[in-house]
């Protein structure tokens, strides 16, 4: 099966009538139409690091530190892909499908319903490794869930199964796995290589699968990891590591086929039971340099937690002076007054990012004091501000 390049069609979910619009962006007369997932399905994660890029038919590969929200991320996305109407199977090697049910409840989704519907699925490699009994409980993937992590059996049963054909309600889904590092306690890393190669990336084109393999990092060998990645069609990397005493998270794509992408870290943080958003603002208003974004970032997080945790009128929310944002950001207190700096805040305000004021009734330096905030009436401000908030 011949696979177009990404953006031949975006799909819009329209809640008022409760279907999928199609709107076709390629050439005249194609070959071949995938299904595009575009910034139009807007998914959290997928849709920020890269709008538009990731569709059907498409192989991601996930390297994820072990201390990485990678489980959590894993869960927003299904959880956002089943609120648009995409079809998701979710994937255990580590985690019990009731587990993967339980998560997804306490993020207010009806799970059963979406079982019920046979658009949310559990493909389990856990239970079968274990003692325990399988779940009777929800819907199962029907060609290798239960099975034994055989590679060799499963090769055989998808292959088989390619030759017969997919049908129609097989196709199309969005796959994610939570770490299919797994599969090298059961199967040698050439063999691992070779089935991914000759067997799930074609399988993957067949049901034209947006397909995440997540596997853990600092496992196997660097042969392994660069002929995985050689084969795959985006690459996205997590990473945890201590700032200023405290673990901060990280995403960036590393690598996207054909496309052009922004390949910077972005901060991660996990907000409400099981889901994460991120946090940064560099790649929507390009920011150049870290301390810029580390501004912004911290002065979201202020307007957002003066608006809508405290309930502060938007007109007060969100204003720090200088020695805030300065000690927040870890940074001298006299150091966002340097000529420097002052370059930079200007910038952050000639962009519309940021804005300034002067409350003359505080004392500051000149008489009164500067406080800035994120400037909430540019409409790309806000947009990202209910993005950020929204639970």
């Amino acid at each position: 099966m011949t696979i177009c390049p990404p953006c031949v069609i975006v799909l819009r979910w329209d809640s008022q009538k409760s279907k999928t619009q199609q709107t076709y962006l390629g050439p005249n007369e194609p070959r071949v139409r995938c299904h595009i997932l575009s910034k139009g399905v807007d998914l959290e994660i997928l849709g920020e690091l890269a709008p538009g890029a990731f569709h059907y038919g498409m192989t991601c590969l996930v390297e994820f530190e072990p201390h990485s929200l990678w489980y959590e991320v894993s869960l927003t996305i299904a959880a956002e892909a089943l609120k648009h109407g995409i079809k998701t199977e979710y994937h255990v090697f580590q985690h019990t499908p009731n587990e993967i049910r339980t998560a997804l409840k306490q993020m207010a989704l009806d799970v059963d319903n979406y079982e019920q519907r046979n658009s949310f699925r559990i493909m389990d490699s856990y239970t079968p490794t274990t003692p325990l009994k399988a779940s009777s409980e929800g819907r199962a993937e029907p060609l290798l869930s239960g099975r034994s992590p055989d590679l060799q059996q499963w090769s055989k049963a998808i292959r088989e199964k390619m030759e017969d054909g997919f049908e129609e309600e097989e196709k199309r889904w969005l796959h994610i796995d939570d770490n299919e590092a797994i599969l090298l306690q059961f199967n040698d890393e050439e063999y691992v290589v070779k089935g991914w190669r000759t067997t799930f990336v074609p399988m993957a084109k067949s049901r034209e699968l947006l397909t995440l393999h997540a596997f853990v990092t600092g496992i196997a060998s660097a042969s392994f990891y660069n002929k995985r990645e050689a084969a795959a069609d985006a690459i996205i990397d997590l990473k945890t590591q201590e700032e200023r005493g405290k673990l901060e998270h990280y995403i960036r794509l590393r690598a996207l086929r054909g496309t052009k992408f922004d390949s910077s870290w972005r901060r991660i943080e996990l907000f409400d039971t099981n889901r994460v958003r991120l946090t940064s603002g560099r790649q929507v208003f390009s920011f150049e340099s870290d301390e810029a974004e580390k501004i912004f970032d911290y002065l979201l997080k202020s307007f957002v937690n003066d608006h809508y945790g405290k309930k502060s009128p938007i007109d007060s929310s969100g204003w720090r002076s200088m020695v805030e944002i300065a000690k927040n950001i870890g940074a001298r207190s006299t150091s966002l007054y340097s000529p420097r700096s002052s370059i930079l805040l200007r910038d952050l305000i000639k962009r519309g990012a940021v804005e300034r004021k002067f409350f003359s009734k505080e004392r500051g330096r000149g008489g009164s004091i500067a406080r800035i905030r994120i400037a909430y009436q540019n409409e790309s401000v806000r947009e990202f501000v209910d993005r950020y908030s929204r639970k």
